[in-house]
């Protein structure tokens, strides 16, 4: 995204000031609210949302189990049109310049994202992620759906989506076409009338709940073995990225209306010691933002016989998702400040940040001995 700063009142050396009502990066504005949801912006929970309000880059929006949000996009994107994020989701979206050209990332942590949208001119692009498996438009109607087990359903009604998986092979969802993908197989193409998508829609989902409910506590052994592991690593990680004295810096820097010029060799000094730590932390975030949040949405499936066995560890289950809700609130709070860094970065770099959706794998989820490859 080309960026416009308006109302520059003082420059001196390679540093200056943002004026009052200096527009940030912006993806779009509210087109209309319903029901709990959240946005989180620059390390902070926003206290209050409207329609109108604008959507950022590197903005997390969650909505609760009646929550939606409508996300009108702003022209800089080169797109119109909107996003839907649907209940019990958690999504990430930025815009960015690309070789010339407006391109916008979507990221669907967990749950239920909509698109309708068409290019205005140029050459813009429209890609949304789910771990591995990526989709990419540049004008069509679609609808990406995350279940419980990590499977990704795409469905369009309009145009057509290419999806494309870990190892490059790509399966096109269109009209009388939906794409599917389980934990450890190859994206699958499925004929599906385009006036049964809805019923499709609902069916899969249905089965995906009845596949979990099926085995619900061995599925939560492997995810409480990973939240383990990468809670500590995870922890680690933001724990150095927060006591680097350039982030400090940066923050002081962003609160006080101050943004270095991006050739300040300052700042280049800067970036490159700042990179390391915000590449470590993606490296983990990557794998446990998803197992955490999913964690919040496995324990409505578990019966209280379920809550009541035990994990290997010795713990019982109700006991292991007590202490993930008690987690939650410092890990949320972890993951906002890294989305705030990676923001910081990018406005001392020309917009773009340093770490791509495709910086990693999901090993986790393509354990060839996990409950979700069987």
């Amino acid at each position: 995204m080309k960026r416009k700063w308006l109302g520059i009142v003082w420059l001196v050396s390679a540093t200056f000031l943002y004026a009052q009502g200096t527009p940030p990066l912006v993806v779009g504005c509210i087109q209309d609210l319903q029901g709990s949801v959240s946005v989180t912006r620059n390390g902070k929970v926003l206290n209050k949302i409207d329609i109108g309000d604008r959507i950022e880059n590197y903005d997390l929006i969650k909505t609760g189990n009646d929550g939606v949000l409508i996300i009108e996009l702003d022209p800089a994107t080169g797109m119109r049109g909107s996003l839907t994020v649907k209940p019990k989701t958690v999504f990430t979206v930025k815009t960015e310049t690309i070789r010339g050209n407006p391109s916008t990332d979507g990221n669907v942590i967990t749950g239920t994202v909509g698109a309708k949208v068409k290019k205005i001119s140029g050459d813009p692009s429209l890609r949304v992620r789910s771990g591995g498996t990526v989709m990419g438009v540049r004008g069509t109607e679609f609808t990406i759906i995350i279940s419980i087990n990590n499977a990704v359903l795409v469905t369009c009604v309009e145009g057509r989506v290419q999806c494309t998986d870990e190892e490059g092979a790509v399966v096109e969802a269109f009209p009388g076409q939906v794409v599917s993908q389980k934990v450890g197989e190859r994206l699958m193409a499925i004929p599906v009338a385009l006036s049964s998508i809805q019923d499709f829609q609902t069916r899969w989902i249905t089965e995906e709940i009845e596949a979990f409910k099926a085995q619900p506590v061995k599925a939560l052994e492997q995810y409480a073995k990973a939240y383990s592991r990468y809670k500590k690593e995870f922890i680690a990680a933001t724990d150095a990225l927060l006591a680097d004295s350039v982030v400090r810096q940066w923050k002081t820097e962003f609160s006080r209306g101050v943004l270095p010029s991006s050739r300040d060799p300052q700042v280049m000094k800067q970036k490159s010691q700042v990179v390391r730590l915000l590449m470590e932390t993606r490296r983990v975030l990557f794998f446990f933002e998803r197992i955490y949040y999913r964690l919040n949405e496995i324990e409505s499936y578990l019966s209280s016989a379920d809550l009541g066995k035990r994990l290997s560890t010795g713990d019982r289950v109700q006991t292991f998702l007590q202490q993930v809700r008690r987690d939650t609130a410092d890990l949320e709070r972890r993951t906002a400040e890294y989305r705030f860094i990676t923001k910081l970065y990018a406005l001392r770099n020309e917009g773009r940040d340093p770490v791509g959706f495709d910086a990693t794998n999901d090993d986790f989820f393509d354990d060839p001995n996990s409950f979700f490859d069987n």
